[in-house]
């Protein structure tokens, strides 16, 4: 088992974003991903692989060239302390006014995705079970737009790295509280990528256009998308049972490799969420994951309290490694 951590990730630091009309401070804190690393290290030692260097390039197997220049290009006009919002949804690039711009947010998000693949490299290279500490998030980064704090998608990055390698198949299960709708536009005409996303209700919460369960693929990729929106306050007993229900998809789809975009905002002590997850429920998630005889790389999307996260991640790889 490997942890992926790059400690540039404390540069990234947005300082706001909006909730509805009101500029409030920014969740996403460094210290979130800081307690990933010591919770690790206390309990097993030296698991720990920095970030590789990957081509630029790389962005293009996700991204649109220009939204890569946009978001590049931002930028370049903003001073020091200054945060870019969209003024206009629907004319931009950025799809809510919850992902701020700053001047060093293409290098952050690009650092966040060269953990992701360092991750997927690892697994290529015989490893079992990876966490990527990515940070900034990615599961809501679309083909030619950011949202919900993503500016690249971290788990679609990984998957198309791993697809250059081969004739592979990846199965993408995203257990993160809000559904993964960037993660579903980039893969949905394809029937390579077997995607799936437990969440809550979207008609509900963020990303509000995204992650009904009507919504399976389209043209060669139909039926390779699996949407489960849960109602609120559920408890662990019936997310278990969900989890079980996806777990045979991915069964029955046969993938080379696992991609799970992990957030902790599902535990009942999350205050920005709904769902009643205690910590014995992850161990038991992590158990059942275990079972599937399949090389796995965790990606860390949400969940920003840092106390939430250790308990979350202590109980989740108690399972994964019994």
């Amino acid at each position: 088992m490997k942890l992926i951590y790059d400690p540039r990730h404390v540069f990234y630091s947005p300082k706001h974003e909006f909730d509805g009309f009101d500029l409030i401070e920014n969740k996403d804190k460094p210290g979130r991903i800081e307690v990933i690393k010591e919770i690790m290290q206390l309990k097993y030692g030296d698991v720990i692989v920095g970030s590789k260097d990957f081509p630029r390039s790389y962005l293009y197997f996700v991204h649109s060239l220009d939204y890569v220049n946009w978001l590049k290009e931002k930028q370049y006009y903003l001073d020091d302390n200054q945060e870019y919002f969209p003024n206009v949804f629907g004319h931009d690039m950025a799809i809510d006014a919850k992902t701020p711009i700053n001047k060093n947010t293409f290098e952050m998000a690009w650092i966040s995705a060269k953990c992701a693949l360092t991750g997927a490299s690892l697994l290529l290279e015989g490893e079992e079970l990876v966490y990527s500490c990515s940070r900034p998030l990615g599961h809501h980064a679309g083909i030619s737009s950011c949202g919900g704090g993503s500016y690249f998608n971290n788990a679609a990055l990984a998957t198309r790295y791993l697809q250059k390698n081969g004739d592979i198949y990846i199965a993408i299960l995203d257990l993160d509280f809000y559904a993964g709708n960037g993660t579903q536009e980039i893969f949905y005409e394809d029937n390579t990528v077997l995607t799936i996303s437990i969440h809550g209700n979207p008609s509900e919460h963020y990303p509000f256009i995204s992650g009904y369960e009507w919504e399976i693929g389209e043209n060669e990729g139909r039926g390779y998308n699996i949407n489960f929106p849960l109602k609120d306050n559920i408890n662990g007993r019936t997310y278990l049972r969900v989890l079980e229900k996806a777990l045979l998809e991915i069964e029955d789809f046969d993938p080379d490799f696992l991609i799970i975009p992990f957030g902790s905002n599902t535990h009942e002590k999350d205050t920005t969420t709904t769902f009643n997850l205690k910590n014995e429920d992850y161990k038991e998630m992590g158990g059942m994951l275990s079972y599937l005889n399949i090389p796995k790389l965790f990606i860390q999307e949400g969940g920003f309290s840092s106390h939430v996260t250790e308990s979350v991640i202590s109980k989740l790889f108690d399972g994964l490694l019994i």
